[in-house]
C-alpha cells in the first residue's frame, strides 16, 4: 500500500509494529475468553454468526438481537456496521475468531499509520516520539487490536486526517473527495460523537486555508462561534435535531444500562428488567416477548428518556423485542443528569472532561486493565505538566496542527464524560483521542530545557551531599 511506501519508517519497522498489534489482539482474545465472556467482543462475533447462518439458510439460527443497540437510531452508536464487517470476514475465516482479530488489527493499523504519516509530514525530525505516542500507547494498542468499534473508528479518523492533512489541504481529486465522503458516512453510523468533534475542526481549517494564515486565532474563534450558533439554532428545529436532548437521552440510557439488565423496546417504550429476570419473559413465535404478570421493571417513554417509571405488579400486554442483555458494570460514577439545554451542557462539560482525565482513580481500581489505565492517566498528566513548564515554542510553527489535536481530544473527552458513567467505557472510548493528545504533549516539551533542569537538579544534589 502507498501508505506504507515512504521513508518515514523502514519496512521491517512497519512489520514489527503490526506483529505487536497482532500479538496484543490474540492476547486480548484470551483475556476476554476467560475473564469477560459477555463483552462486545463476543456479541459482535455472535451477531455476525447469526446473520451468516440465516444467510446460509439455517432456519434454526438464533434471532439477531442487538442488531442496533440504541433504539434503531443512527444518531447513536450503531452496531450494525461491525456485525456486517464480521459477516463478510466469515467467508474467509471459517468461524476462526483469530482471523477476525487480524482483520481488525489491520484496519486500526492503517488508521494509526495514516495518523503517523500526517504528523510526520509536519514534524519530520520527531519520528521516535511519533512512534511511541501513536503506536505504543497501551490503551490504544489494546483497544484497537480487537473486534471493537474503536478499531474501525481509528481507521476512519486516521484516513480523514491523512487525506485532508488536518483539513489544511487546498485541493482534492474526485477520488479523494469520494473517499472522504465515505469515511464521514462510516463515522456517522459508527460513532457520531467522534464525527461531531472532528468535522467542525476540519471545516474550520478548510475555510481558513482559503483566506490566508493572518489573524489565524481570531479566524479560528470566529469560525468556532459561528458553528456553535449554527449548532444551537439547528437543535431548535425539531425534537429529532435537538442535540441537547439527544445527548441527555443518551446519558440517561447509559446510566440505566450501567446497572446491567435485560433491555426491551417497542414503538413507545424502552424497558429494563433485572439481569437475572430472563424467566419472566414470554417468548412469541416471531422472536418478540411479553412480560408475565406480577413483575417489576423500569420503563421510559422513547420521547422522554429523562423521566423513569417504576412498574410493580405489572399487567403489561405490550409486545417487545429484546435489544440486548448487559452484565452490570463494575465501576460506575455518580453523575448528575444533564438538562437538555445549552447551559445544562456547559455546566457539566468541565466535570465531564476531568472525569475522563482522572478515571479510573487509584481508589476504585477493580482489575489489572484499570490499573494499567490509571498508570497511563498519571503518565499523561505528567506529560501535560511538563509541556506547560517546558513549553517548546517551535511547536507553534505548526499552530494549526497543535490546535487541532488539543481541541479534538478535549471535545471527545467532553462528549464521553457527558454520556458515559461507566469507567471501563470511558477507558475504551477515549482511545481515538489519545494518539493526538499524547503526540501534541510530547511535541510541546522542550527537551533541551527539561534535560538542563534535570542536570542542574542532579548537580545541586551532589553539591549538597
Amino acid at each position: 500500500m502507498k501508505l506504507f511506501a515512504s521513508d518515514a519508517l523502514l519496512k521491517v519497522q512497519w512489520i514489527g509494529l503490526f506483529l505487536l498489534k497482532a500479538f496484543v489482539g490474540i492476547a486480548g482474545y484470551y483475556i476476554y475468553t476467560y475473564y469477560y465472556p459477555q463483552s462486545d467482543f463476543y456479541l459482535y462475533l455472535e451477531g455476525s454468526k447469526n446473520v451468516f447462518d440465516q444467510f446460509a439458510g439455517n432456519t434454526s439460527a438464533a434471532p439477531i438481537t442487538g442488531w442496533n443497540s440504541n433504539f434503531d437510531d443512527s444518531f447513536y452508536n450503531n452496531s450494525r456496521i461491525i456485525i456486517v464487517i464480521n459477516f463478510f470476514i466469515r467467508f474467509l475465516s471459517f468461524n476462526n475468531p483469530h482471523v477476525h482479530i487480524l482483520f481488525f488489527c489491520f484496519f486500526s493499523f492503517i488508521g494509526l499509520a495514516a495518523i503517523f504519516r500526517a504528523f510526520h509530514y509536519h514534524f519530520p525530525d520527531r519520528k521516535r516520539i511519533l512512534i511511541f505516542s501513536i503506536f505504543l500507547v497501551p490503551s490504544v494498542l489494546f483497544w484497537t487490536s480487537g473486534i471493537y468499534k474503536e478499531a474501525v473508528a481509528i481507521l476512519c479518523v486516521g484516513l480523514l486526517v491523512f487525506i485532508s492533512d488536518f483539513g489544511l489541504k487546498k485541493s482534492y481529486t474526485l477520488k479523494a473527495a469520494g473517499i472522504l465522503l465515505l469515511l464521514f458516512l462510516s463515522l456517522f453510523f459508527l460513532k457520531i460523537y467522534i464525527l461531531a468533534c472532528l468535522f467542525p475542526l476540519l471545516l474550520i481549517h478548510f475555510l481558513i486555508t482559503r483566506t490566508g494564515s493572518k489573524r489565524y486565532i481570531i479566524k479560528y474563534i470566529l469560525c468556532f462561534a459561528i458553528l456553535g450558533v449554527g449548532f444551537h439554532l439547528f437543535s431548535k428545529i425539531s425534537h429529532r435535531t435537538n442535540y441537547y436532548q439527544l445527548i441527555a437521552d443518551k446519558q440517561s440510557k447509559a446510566i440505566s444500562e450501567a446497572s446491567g439488565g435485560i433491555f426491551l423496546v417497542n414503538d413507545k417504550n424502552f424497558v429494563r428488567l433485572a439481569y437475572n429476570d430472563l424467566g419472566i419473559l414470554i417468548a412469541q413465535s416471531d422472536s418478540t416477548y411479553t412480560i408475565s404478570d406480577g413483575n417489576s421493571y423500569m420503563s421510559w417513554k422513547l420521547d422522554n428518556m429523562k423521566d423513569t417509571t417504576f412498574v410493580s405488579n405489572s399487567k403489561d400486554t405490550a409486545i417487545y423485542k429484546m435489544m440486548y442483555r448487559i452484565v452490570p458494570a463494575k465501576t460506575v460514577l455518580p453523575i448528575t443528569k444533564m438538562e437538555p439545554t445549552f447551559w445544562g451542557a456547559i455546566k457539566q462539560i468541565p466535570f465531564a472532561i476531568l472525569n475522563v482525565f482522572l478515571q479510573p482513580s487509584l481508589f476504585n481500581i477493580k482489575n489489572m486493565l484499570q490499573l494499567f489505565s490509571w498508570i497511563e492517566n498519571m503518565w499523561l498528566l505528567l506529560l501535560i505538566t511538563l509541556s506547560v513548564l517546558f513549553f517548546d515554542k517551535k511547536v507553534l510553527l505548526q499552530k494549526e496542527v497543535f490546535l487541532f489535536c488539543l481541541l479534538f481530544a478535549l471535545l471527545q473527552y467532553a462528549m464521553i464524560g457527558l454520556t458515559s458513567p461507566v469507567v471501563g467505557a470511558m477507558v475504551r472510548y477515549k482511545v481515538t483521542a489519545l494518539p493526538f493528545l499524547f503526540t501534541i504533549c510530547l511535541l510541546s516539551i522542550n527537551q533541551v530545557k527539561l534535560l538542563g533542569k534535570l542536570k542542574r537538579a542532579k548537580n545541586s544534589d551532589s553539591y549538597t551531599e
